[in-house]
């Protein structure tokens, strides 16, 4: 079996139970820990004959266990049982160490690392945007033909299950004053952080100017490095400054929601009614959590593909909801 296939995230589906192994990249650690064990058992056995029988004696049974709980936690498997209404994470097949009523869970979404990286994730309702629990191996692509089948296939019947036997949805309260827009006529405007664009813009452009005199930091450095600390600020502060005077329009008059910015980077005019549902993805950086994107997904009839909106980042939870709350009243 080749490393693409261990890694890939597994599954079965019977008739009330969905079994899914999102762990196989430990079954590569732990062939990798064995080699390295058999290099480093050589390597003394070479360069120190006569403590060899000592130090293996103390280290034998360290590498054995260490790569025998690699080997094992490979076999970890969250399990969504319909019959008694269940998520279950299995650690190497046997440990529950986490069991969620289907009442108490929120729905998949995707956790987007800061490399590019993604993969899917089961949430709590009390905790809707945290670490939540990995229901699938990392993806590079959304084109990658095991994440496509996982999205056709594994996460609509979850869903399915869920909605099954999802608690009477909360009354919501009616959205009279809005935080997030400003209305005019119909016409309602996004608040932009323009505060903080504008601070980045500055630096950004005292940097520059800075590179730009006899006291640049860059002055006597290499080639490569003078020309970036000379490029660099001004290409950011031009992507500020594009954030700066970017809009998004939710015209209720007309029913067509427009972004829009000086740089046409990410411009999108689509009608109320080509909204699908909204993507939340969890962002982290260095393994520490940075926020989440709410995007809104909207799919033209006719096209293959749908297209993505991203609104804002946020970080707490009571605010995302607030945001997506007050763009499902801004567009009844």
């Amino acid at each position: 079996m080749s490393i693409k296939e261990l890694i890939k995230t597994r599954w079965t589906v019977e008739s009330d139970r969905i079994t899914i192994y999102p762990y196989g990249w430990y079954f590569v650690i732990s062939v990798i820990l064995a080699v390295l064990f058999i290099g480093f058992t050589i390597a003394v056995y070479v360069m120190e004959p006569y403590s060899f029988g000592t130090a293996m004696s103390i280290l034998i049974p360290f590498f054995l266990v260490m790569i025998v709980l690699f080997f094992a936690s490979g076999y970890t498997h969250v399990v969504f049982d319909n019959n008694n209404f269940k998520m279950t994470k299995r650690w190497m097949g046997v440990v529950p160490v986490v069991t969620k009523s289907f009442d108490q869970l929120h729905g998949v979404n995707v956790m987007k690392q800061s490399t590019g990286g993604f993969n899917f994730r089961i949430y709590p309702r009390n905790d809707k945007f945290g670490k939540g629990v990995a229901i699938s191996s990392y993806y590079n692509k959304e084109s990658h033909p095991n994440c496509v089948t996982f999205t056709q296939e594994v996460i609509p019947l979850i869903h399915r299950y869920l909605d099954m036997n999802s608690p009477l949805p909360e009354q919501k309260e009616i959205i009279t004053a809005y935080q997030y827009f400003t209305e005019s006529n119909g016409i309602y405007t996004y608040k932009q952080r323009r505060l903080a664009m504008v601070i980045l813009f500055i630096a950004c452009i005292a940097l520059g100017i800075h590179e730009c005199s006899p006291f640049a930091y860059s002055m006597y450095k290499s080639n490569a490095l003078r020309i970036g600390m000379l490029v660099g600020p001004f290409l950011f502060a031009a992507v500020f400054l594009n954030a700066l005077f970017m809009k998004i329009v939710f015209d209720t008059k007309q029913r067509i929601i427009e972004k829009t910015s000086p740089a046409r980077w990410g411009n999108l005019k689509m009608p109320f009614e080509y909204f699908q549902n909204f993507h939340m993805i969890r962002k982290t950086t260095n393994g520490a959590y940075s926020g989440t994107e709410v995007h809104m997904i909207f799919h033209e009839p006719g096209e293959k593909n749908t297209k993505s909106m991203m609104i804002r980042q946020v970080q707490n939870t009571k605010k995302i909801d607030r945001l997506v709350e007050e763009i499902k009243s801004i567009m009844r």
